[in-house]
């Protein structure tokens, strides 16, 4: 696909030619592009291509067009798509220098509070302590997820029996699965667990707040189109609080105890897939949190 198909696509009355035309111009698109961006997303009524054409719409916008100097003294610009591994490169490399600066601080300074201090155990020197491994944990998933991704062919329906298996929960909480058994694809799933655990958790916490005596479920499903692979979490939680956006900040949470890093990373992890994902309130009361990323 050339830009300018890109563009024709984005008019397309097909859903999957204006996805299409929308995950391309995430990739390779230029500052000229976002009024065209713009429009599209105004009049889109399909929610997954509205979320691409977001997707495309922050990508092009948030960076500055670099140029560099051929040897006639014209300008090059570098593509978006290399830009973006830039950026991921560099998210990485610094969130792991930053942790090797600062992890070893912190667990000397416990150890020493632990000897130091009388009741340590029920200290808030320990709360606080807690708190900051708690944060350099997140770190050190934000810089996983802005790793280069590494695609191998896998179960995709293995992988979520085992998040599902692996997230903490009371008797209260009933997961559920629904989706093809095998569905084989070449993806990376280091990087999907970290998109869809964190959008699982949320789920769950989401529900297990919930008084009665019944037990509160979230359905997990997941398919395939032919331009995309996607996986959706559904809660009866109750729903979101604010904007859907402000969600997916660095620091944004409305539960105790959480660093509010979770569907940042999600976001992050998923955008290395060439991929995008949204929360949003579900029909009939609580949440949908889904995932889709390109085949």
């Amino acid at each position: 696909m050339t830009r300018k198909q890109a563009v024709a696509a984005l008019s397309s009355s097909s859903a999957y030619d204006r996805l299409k035309g929308a995950r391309f111009l995430a990739r390779q698109g230029s500052p000229s592009d976002l009024p065209t961006l713009r429009e599209a997303l105004r009049i889109e009524s399909v929610s997954y291509v509205r979320t691409r054409l977001e997707l495309a719409i922050r990508r092009v916008s948030s960076v500055v067009t670099s140029v560099a100097e051929d040897n006639t003294g014209g300008e090059i610009e570098i593509p978006a798509d290399v830009r973006a591994q830039i950026r991921n490169e560099t998210t990485e490399k610094v969130t792991g220098e930053l942790l090797h600066e600062v992890a070893a601080p912190i667990g000397l300074i416990a150890s020493a509070a632990a000897r130091e201090i009388l009741n340590y155990e029920q200290s808030d020197t320990k709360h606080h302590l807690d708190r900051l491994k708690q944060i350099c944990g997140a770190i050190e998933q934000l810089k996983s997820a802005a790793a280069v991704p590494r695609p191998r062919e896998f179960d995709l329906a293995e992988l979520l029996a085992e998040l599902v298996a692996e997230v903490d929960r009371d008797d209260t909480v009933q997961i559920s699965v629904r989706g093809a058994r095998p569905m084989l694809i070449t993806s990376d799933p280091d990087v999907l667990r970290l998109a869809i655990v964190n959008g699982l958790r949320n789920a769950v916490e989401a529900v297990g707040g919930l008084s009665g005596p019944e037990p509160h479920s979230v359905v997990v499903t997941w398919g395939q189109t032919d331009v995309d692979y996607w996986v959706a979490v559904r809660d009866r939680g109750p729903g979101l609080v604010g904007p859907e956006e402000s969600a997916f900040g660095i620091g944004k949470t409305t539960k105790r105890g959480h660093r509010g890093f979770g569907l940042a990373i999600a976001r992050k992890a998923i955008e290395t897939l060439d991929g995008a994902c949204t929360l949003q309130p579900a029909d009939g009361g609580g949440a949908r949190f889904e995932v889709r990323w390109a085949r």
